[in-house]
C-alpha cells in the first residue's frame, strides 16, 4: 500500500489601499526554492488546524480560513504527499515575520509576481486560481450596538461623552468572549465614547486597534457609512454604532439584496453578522445583547 503523507498549508493573501492582491511566498533555505507556506499534519489535527499552525510557525501569520481550496499531491520518497489548501487572510494578533530554521524570508507580491517566484507548477496553478477575487470579498461584517449607556435624559453632560453603565461594561466583556474566535481583522467604531468603550475588550482580546470613524456617529449620513461598509468587504470587521445608524445601513444592503433571518431588532449589545459571499450581501443573522 503507498504510504501517504497527509499536509496542509496556505495561499495567504491581503490588499493594499489601493485593492490589489498581494500573496505572502516564502523561501525555504534547505531547498533554495520559493513556494507557499505549508507542513505535514501532527497527530489529531484537522486540515484546518494544521495550515493554521504550519502558516504561523514558518510565517509569524495567524491567518483566518476564508475557503478551502485545491488537494494537490505529489510524489516523495515512499509515497505520496496529499497537501490541503486554504484561502487566508492574516489576523491583528499575528507575531510579524522572524527567520526561523525553515524559513529564512518571505515576500508579499502581486500574483504576476508570486507566479514568476515560485518553483513548482502546482503552487503557480493556487496562485492562478480563478476564485481567488471572489473569495477576497467574502467575509462577515459585524454590525454592532453600543453596550448599555444609561438614559440620555438623565445625563447632563455633552452627550458623546456618555459613557457605558456597570450594565454596559459586563455586556462589552461577554461580547469580546462572543466574538474573539470569530477571525476579527478590523475594528471601526463612532467616536461617541459609549462605543469605543464598547469595542475596547475585544480590541484587547485579540490585538487589534480600535478605529474610530464620524460615518457611524449618531444622526446617519447613509452614503458615508455604507461606503465604509463597501471599504471592508472581504473583512471579518467589526462596526460599533448607534441604533440610528444600522437600520439605515441595513436598508441599503437590503436594496442590495441582503436577506435577515428575522425582523428587525436593535437594542443596546445587539449585532446583525452580514454575511458577504463574492463581494454580494447575502444573508444576515441577529444575535440578541449578551444576558448579563
Amino acid at each position: 500500500m503507498t504510504r501517504v503523507v497527509k499536509a496542509a498549508g496556505g495561499l495567504v493573501f491581503k490588499e493594499t489601499s489601493k485593492g490589489k492582491l498581494r500573496v505572502l511566498v516564502a523561501h525555504r533555505p534547505n531547498y533554495d526554492d520559493w513556494g507557499l507556506p505549508k507542513g505535514k499534519a501532527d497527530k489529531g489535527e484537522t486540515p484546518e488546524e494544521t495550515a493554521v499552525r504550519e502558516v504561523l510557525e514558518e510565517t509569524g501569520y495567524h491567518c483566518r480560513i476564508v475557503a478551502p481550496l485545491d488537494v494537490t499531491r505529489y510524489r516523495i520518497n515512499g509515497g505520496i504527499k496529499e497537501v490541503q489548501w486554504y484561502a487566508m487572510r492574516p489576523l491583528p494578533d499575528s507575531p510579524g515575520f522572524k527567520k526561523n530554521n525553515e524559513i529564512d524570508e518571505i515576500r508579499w507580491l502581486s500574483r504576476k509576481q508570486a507566479k514568476a517566484l515560485v518553483d513548482y507548477d502546482l503552487d503557480k496553478g493556487l496562485i492562478s486560481d480563478p476564485t481567488l477575487r471572489k473569495l477576497s470579498r467574502t467575509g462577515t461584517i459585524h454590525l454592532l450596538r453600543h453596550a448599555a449607556a444609561g438614559n440620555r435624559n438623565k445625563w447632563t453632560g455633552v452627550d458623546a461623552v456618555r459613557p457605558i453603565t456597570k450594565k454596559g461594561k459586563r455586556q462589552a466583556a461577554a461580547l469580546a468572549d462572543q466574538l474573539s474566535n470569530r477571525g476579527i481583522e478590523v475594528i471601526y467604531t463612532s467616536p461617541y465614547l459609549r462605543c469605543v468603550q464598547t469595542v475596547e475588550p475585544l480590541a484587547e482580546a485579540i490585538g487589534a486597534k480600535v478605529r474610530t470613524h464620524d460615518a457611524l456617529a449618531e444622526g446617519p449620513d447613509v452614503d458615508a457609512a455604507y461606503n465604509l461598509v463597501d471599504r471592508l468587504v472581504g473583512h471579518n470587521a467589526v462596526l460599533c454604532t448607534h441604533g440610528d445608524v444600522i437600520p439605515a445601513v441595513i436598508n441599503r444592503m437590503m436594496w442590495l439584496g441582503l436577506t435577515l433571518d428575522s425582523s428587525f431588532d436593535c437594542p443596546k449589545g445587539s449585532t446583525w453578522e452580514i454575511d458577504l459571499v463574492g463581494g454580494r450581501f447575502d444573508y444576515g443573522r441577529y444575535v440578541a445583547p449578551p444576558n448579563v
